[in-house]
């Protein structure tokens, strides 16, 4: 039995390239939004920050026997955000979206790990134990996970004028998101004065690229100056995370 494998080994290397598509792309979609030929008074480049609550959920599995960890989280999260409208209806943004980090302990209540037998492990923990010889012993075993999710985001915009100083805008894009992941196992002996608790750290990294789409409304507070809450839903590998959110932007 192998008791130290992580229950969700997403991870791969770090790729520069994927860092350096997203940064292209994105500049590609801003840099196209301001040199489209556009009627002058059409087009306005705009800044804004944003301030939200990233709630993620995932797939996964319970039972008597063994229950997966679930990655859901809700964490607080800001945006910087740079944009430019096409002509009166559309327009493009680049987003950079960084979340805080999440943090969850999950013990594993399996009778086979209560009460099992080890042989690698014990050889470790006991030297003069002959490897490959399993021993009952019983311990606890209990991983602690970290997770913080960055992103860089593409996206194009429709705006609908509801009326006075009010805007709903319609947005989908695509998301290039970094995972990062810091893994702390413990096994602890019982009873714990045999042997002290051995902890084993490693640290994950995962690039990927997802679909997004969202809602928002822009409400004039000035000629330049708007307040922007709205939603936006992004992919995961294997769920989905929503980040309502409030902004605060300048149109030029």
């Amino acid at each position: 039995m192998n008791l130290m494998q992580i229950p969700n080994p997403k991870s791969q290397a770090p790729n520069p390239k994927s860092i350096l598509l997203a940064l292209g792309f994105g500049f590609w979609v801003l840099g196209f939004g301001i040199c489209v030929p556009a009627p002058a008074l059409a087009q306005s480049p705009y800044v804004a920050g944003a301030i939200g609550a990233d709630v993620s959920r995932s797939s996964h599995s319970d039972s008597s026997f063994y229950s997966s960890p679930s990655n859901g989280a809700e964490v607080l999260s800001g945006a910087l955000r740079v944009g430019t409208s096409i002509n009166g209806t559309w327009g493009v943004e680049l987003e950079y979206v960084r979340a805080g980090r999440s943090s969850e302990e999950t013990p594993i209540f399996n009778p086979l790990a209560q009460t099992g037998s080890i042989s690698v492990n014990l050889a470790q923990l006991l030297p003069g134990v002959a490897p490959g010889i399993p021993i009952p012993f019983p311990f606890d075993y209990r991983s602690e996970v970290r997770r913080r999710h960055t992103s860089m985001n593409a996206v194009v915009w429709a705006r609908q004028p509801v009326g006075g100083a009010v805007d709903l805008v319609y947005l989908a894009g695509i998301a290039f998101t970094r995972e990062r992941s810091d893994v702390t196992q413990n096994i602890i002996p019982v009873p714990r004065a045999i042997v002290a608790p051995t902890p084993i750290r490693s640290s994950f990294t995962e690039y990927a690229t997802r679909p997004l789409v969202g809602m928002e409304a822009r409400i004039g507070l000035t000629p330049r100056l708007r307040l922007i809450p709205g939603l936006r839903v992004q992919g995961l590998g294997d769920g989905w995370l929503v980040r309502p959110n409030v902004a605060v932007g300048w149109f030029f």
